[in-house]
C-alpha cells in the first residue's frame, strides 16, 4: 500500500500538507503491520517511495514521533516504536479510564445515534471474522471504541483519546493475532455492548468494558513474552509478519 502512493504536489484537495499527508500514510503502514515493532524507517527510502524531497519525510517523521508511534535517535536513525510490558499495562489501564467516561457521556448525550454506530460496526466486524480477514477487525474495533468519543461533548476527553489512538490501535493489530480466543471472545463482547447500549444500561457496559480492556492487556502482554522468546528465530519473525499481512493468525 505505502510504496504503491505517488505523491504530486505540496497539498491534497483537502488542503493537508504534504508532510501530513505522507505522515498518514506511514501511521497507517504501522497501525497495519506493514513495518515490525523496532523497524528502521530511511528517509531516503521513504522519500524515494512517494517520490519527494526528504524535508516533508523528516517533518512527517516529526509528526509521528509526538504521536509516539516512531522514535527519532539522534545521529543514528528513526524506529517505530516498541512497546514494553509497562507501556502497555499503562496504556490498557488509561483507556479503561477514558472510554467509560466518554462512553456515559455519549449515551446521555445522544443513545440513540451510539446505537446506530456500534450496531453498525458489530455488524462490519462479524463480516471481517467470517472472512477470516483480521486486518479489517482491527479497523472496525478501532472505529467501535471511537464511537464513544464522537459526541461525548468533552474535548479533552477526545484529545486524550486521540493521543494514544496511533499506539492502540498498532497494538491491536500486531498483537491481537496472538492470543488464543481471538477475534471470538472480542466479537462477544462488543456484540453485548451494542445491546445494552441500545437499552441504555451504562453500568452494565462500564463493567464489561473493563473486563474487556483488562483481557486484552494480559493478552498483549503475553503476545509480547512470547515475540520476545521467539525473537531470536528470523524464521518465526518472517512467518508471523507474512501472516499478519496476509489478515491471519492462529486457528
Amino acid at each position: 500500500m505505502l510504496y504503491e502512493i505517488r505523491m504530486i504536489g505540496s497539498r491534497d484537495t483537502s488542503g493537508k500538507s504534504l508532510s501530513a499527508i505522507i505522515s498518514e500514510k506511514i501511521r497507517r503502514a504501522i497501525v497495519e503491520a506493514e513495518f515490525e515493532f523496532g523497524e528502521s524507517l530511511s528517509e531516503e527510502s521513504l522519500a524515494m517511495a512517494f517520490e519527494v524531497s526528504r524535508t516533508p519525510v523528516r517533518e512527517a517523521l516529526n509528526l509521528l514521533q509526538m504521536q509516539d508511534l516512531v522514535r527519532i535517535v539522534p545521529k543514528s536513525g528513526t524506529y517505530v516504536f516498541e512497546p514494553t510490558h509497562e507501556d502497555i499495562a499503562e496504556l490498557c489501564d488509561f483507556r479503561a479510564g477514558l472510554e467509560e467516561r466518554a462512553m456515559r457521556l455519549t449515551l446521555a448525550a445522544d443513545r440513540e445515534k451510539l446505537t446506530r454506530l456500534l450496531a453498525g460496526e458489530v455488524a462490519a466486524m462479524r463480516i471481517a471474522v467470517e472472512a477470516g480477514n483480521r486486518r479489517a477487525y482491527g479497523r472496525h474495533d478501532t472505529e467501535f471504541h471511537l464511537a464513544f468519543f464522537r459526541d461525548c461533548g468533552n474535548r479533552y476527553l477526545a484529545r486524550a483519546y486521540e493521543s494514544i489512538l496511533g499506539r492502540v490501535a498498532a497494538l491491536r493489530t500486531h498483537l491481537a493475532i496472538e492470543a488464543p480466543g481471538e477475534p471470538a471472545r472480542s466479537l462477544a463482547d462488543h456484540e453485548e455492548i451494542a445491546d445494552l447500549a441500545a437499552r441504555d444500561r451504562p453500568d452494565e457496559i462500564a463493567a464489561i468494558l473493563e473486563d474487556h480492556i483488562l483481557r486484552t492487556k494480559s493478552n498483549y502482554l503475553n503476545a509480547l513474552r512470547k515475540r520476545s522468546k521467539e525473537a531470536a528465530d528470523p524464521r518465526a519473525l518472517r512467518l508471523r509478519r507474512q501472516l499478519s499481512q496476509a489478515g491471519l493468525g492462529q486457528p
